[in-house]
C-alpha cells in the first residue's frame, strides 16, 4: 500500500505540473504578443483604404411623384399656363407636373419667362397673343440665347450662388461652334442635358448632370453610330470607360471623386483635350503626379511623350511594371516589332505624338519609342527592376502575414511596416513620372526595406505559433501518460481492494 500511496501522490503532482506549464506557455506567449487592443489604434490593415463616402442614389422609381396642384378657389393665379395646360390632356398634365417639381417651379419661374405671353389671363386668345410678347416653342438655336438670358445676368443669379459664364462657355465649345457657326441644330443644347421642363439642381442624384448619370448622357448622343455618322466620332468610348479604373470607380463604386466625361472634356465649353493641355487636365486630379512629370525629360521635350501615351484617354487602367515592356509567353521583356509610324510622321520623319497614335493599348510601353540597344532602354530596364524587387517583397511580406494572421497570431505590428513598405511603393512608382532611376531606385530600397520587416515580424509570429503548438503537444502528451498512469493505479488498487475482500 505505500507502494500505490507514492504513486498515486506522483502522477497527481505531475498532473499539476504539466497544466501549470500549459497556462505557462499561454503567458508567455501572451507576454510576448503586443495587446491586441492597443494594436488596433497603431495603424490599420495594410490592404485598407480610405473608403468613399458616397451614397448611391435612389433609385428613380422610388421617387414620389409630383401631382401638379391648382391654386385654391378665389386666390389669384399668376400662372393660368400651369393651371389650363394640366387640364387639356395627359401629356400637358405630366409638363405641367415636371415644372413644378423642377427648380424653375420651385423658384417662382413660370411658363412665361420662357414662352411668353399673358400668364394672368385666363383667355387663350390673350395669354398666348404675340402682341403680349407670346413665343411659343423656341428653336433649338434659340433655346441656348433664351437660356443664357437668365444665367448670363449677375444680378439675377447671384442670390442662387450659380456661375453666370455657361452661355460664353458654350459659345467656345464644339457644341457651340457647330451650333451657332454652322447651324448644326443636332449637337447638344442645353435642355438635352439640363432637361425641358423637368430642370433639376445638378446636385439631385435624379438629375440627367448628376456625376454617376453624366456618361450615360454623354452615351445617348456618343454611343449612337448612326447619329454621331456625320461626325466620323468613333462610338465605342462609353463601352471603353466603363472598363477603365475611372469607369470602374465612378460607375460600380460610386465614387464621386472619379473623373466622368465632363471632368476632362468640360461640360459647357465641352472640348477634346489637345496634345498641349492633356496634362494639365489629367494634374486636375493628379497634382502630385503633374508635379512630378514636370522634372522629366519627357516634359522639356517641345514634343513629348504625354499621359496618353503611357496611360490611354477612355480605357485607362490600373499601372503596373508589366506595363514597362513588351513581354513573351513567360512575362520576360522582348523586343517588339516596331513601326516607326506610331512616332513619327510618315513623310518628313518628325516626331508627332497624338493620342489616336497610342489607342491601341500594346503601343504603351517604354520599348515602344525606346530601342533595346539604348541608353534610355537601359535605364528604363533599371526603373523596372528596382519597381519589381520592391513589389515582389511587398507581396512576400503581405502573404506571410496573412498566413500568421491566419493561425490566429496578432499581426497589427507587421501590418504596420507592411503600410509604410505600400506607401514608399507608391511613391516609387509615381516617381516614375520623373524618368530619374535614382529617385525610383531610392524609394523603391525603402519599400523593400519596410517590406522586409514586416516579413520578419510576420515569420516571428509564425515561430512563436509553431513553438506553442510543439509545447502544447509535449504537454498533452505528459497528460495522456499521466491519465493512463492513474488508470492503471486504479485498476492495481481494485484488485488489492478485491483480494483483502
Amino acid at each position: 500500500m505505500p507502494d500505490l500511496g507514492r504513486l498515486l501522490r506522483v502522477s497527481i503532482v505531475t498532473t499539476g505540473l504539466c497544466l501549470l506549464a500549459l497556462v505557462g506557455v499561454q503567458a508567455i506567449a501572451a507576454a510576448a504578443s503586443p495587446d491586441a487592443t492597443a494594436l488596433a489604434t497603431v495603424a490599420p490593415s495594410a490592404g485598407s483604404s480610405e473608403s468613399a463616402a458616397t451614397a448611391s442614389p435612389a433609385p428613380l422609381d422610388t421617387v414620389p411623384p409630383v401631382v401638379f396642384t391648382p391654386p385654391p378657389s378665389g386666390a389669384p393665379d399668376t400662372n393660368t399656363c400651369a393651371t389650363c395646360h394640366a387640364a387639356i390632356d395627359n401629356k400637358n398634365h405630366d409638363i405641367a407636373d415636371q415644372w413644378l417639381a423642377s427648380v424653375h417651379g420651385q423658384n417662382g419661374i413660370g411658363c412665361a419667362a420662357c414662352h411668353g405671353g399673358d400668364p394672368t389671363s385666363d383667355q387663350v386668345t390673350v395669354a398666348m397673343d404675340p402682341a403680349r410678347g407670346f413665343k411659343g416653342v423656341p428653336s433649338r438655336s434659340q433655346t441656348v440665347a433664351l437660356c443664357g438670358t437668365c444665367h448670363s445676368d449677375v444680378e439675377r443669379m447671384r442670390q442662387y450662388q450659380i456661375p453666370t459664364d455657361q452661355y460664353a462657355k458654350y459659345r467656345t465649345s464644339v457644341h457651340g461652334e457647330k451650333l451657332l457657326n454652322a447651324n448644326d441644330t443636332r449637337v447638344a443644347i442645353c435642355t438635352d442635358c439640363h432637361g425641358v421642363h423637368d430642370v433639376k439642381k445638378a446636385s439631385d442624384p435624379t438629375a440627367k448632370v448628376y456625376p454617376l448619370n453624366v456618361p450615360a448622357l454623354c452615351a445617348s448622343c456618343h454611343a449612337n453610330a448612326d447619329y454621331m455618322a456625320p461626325y466620323d466620332i468613333p462610338t465605342d468610348q462609353y463601352a471603353i470607360y466603363q472598363t477603365s479604373v475611372h469607369g470602374v470607380q465612378l460607375l460600380q463604386k460610386a465614387d464621386l471623386r472619379a473623373p466622368t466625361c465632363a471632368s476632362c472634356h468640360g461640360s459647357h465649353d465641352a472640348q477634346p483635350p489637345t496634345s498641349a493641355t492633356v496634362v494639365n487636365v489629367c494634374g486636375k486630379c493628379h497634382t502630385a503626379t503633374q508635379a512630378l512629370y514636370e522634372q522629366s525629360r519627357h516634359a522639356a521635350l517641345e514634343v513629348g511623350p504625354k499621359c496618353w501615351t503611357c496611360h490611354g484617354t477612355h480605357d485607362v487602367a490600373l499601372p503596373d511594371e508589366s506595363r514597362f515592356f513588351h513581354l513573351d509567353a513567360a512575362g520576360k521583356p522582348m523586343a517588339p516589332k516596331l513601326d516607326c509610324t506610331i512616332c513619327h510622321d510618315p513623310k518628313d520623319r518628325s516626331l508627332v505624338l497624338q493620342a489616336t497614335q497610342f489607342e491601341n493599348d500594346t503601343d504603351r510601353r517604354c520599348d515602344t519609342c525606346h530601342h533595346n540597344d539604348s541608353i534610355i532602354y537601359s535605364q528604363a530596364q533599371g526603373i523596372y527592376n528596382a519597381l519589381s524587387k520592391a513589389s515582389t517583397a511587398f507581396d512576400d511580406a503581405a502573404a506571410r502575414i496573412k498566413e500568421a494572421a491566419g493561425v490566429g497570431m496578432i499581426v497589427s505590428d507587421a501590418d504596420v511596416q507592411l503600410t509604410e513598405a505600400k506607401t514608399d511603393l507608391i511613391r516609387a512608382r509615381a516617381a516614375v513620372h520623373t524618368t530619374k532611376l535614382t529617385a525610383v531606385a531610392n524609394l523603391s530600397d525603402q519599400a523593400v526595406a519596410a517590406a522586409t520587416e514586416a516579413r520578419q515580424f510576420a515569420e516571428g509570429r509564425l515561430s512563436e505559433s509553431l513553438f506553442r503548438r510543439e509545447a502544447m503537444v509535449v504537454i498533452l502528451l505528459l497528460i495522456v501518460v499521466n491519465v493512463f498512469a492513474l488508470l492503471l493505479l486504479r485498476r492495481r488498487l481494485d484488485h488489492t481492494y478485491q483480494r483483502q475482500g
